[in-house]
């Protein structure tokens, strides 16, 4: 489309809205999980962790479930931080 032929656009910004993966997003979002841990925050969830790839009820769950395990006894963290063994297929669903 020729820009000519736009006739009206508009812009506003929000302060407190939704975010919007990019690109970028791990490159700024891992120093701020690694800085509010160190706070001794645990921000985890589709909306506390911005992680939309394992995002839905069942990966906000286990993130709640492995944020306990790693405040008690330092357990690893799967869901949040390697979304892509969480997401993969197990053995017994792989075609032989």
């Amino acid at each position: 489309m020729d820009r000519s032929q736009i006739s009206h656009t508009w812009h506003k910004r929000v302060e407190k809205g939704y975010p919007t993966p990019s690109i970028e997003r791990n490159r700024a979002l891992f120093p701020i999980l690694k800085r509010f841990e160190k706070a001794g925050i645990l921000s985890r969830g589709r909306f506390g962790a911005w992680r939309y790839e394992v995002g839905n009820m069942d990966h906000s769950f286990m993130q709640g479930v492995e944020a306990a395990g790693q405040a008690i006894y330092q357990g690893e963290e799967l869901t949040l931080w390697y979304p892509e063994v969480v997401n993969s297929a197990h053995p017994s669903e792989k075609k032989i």
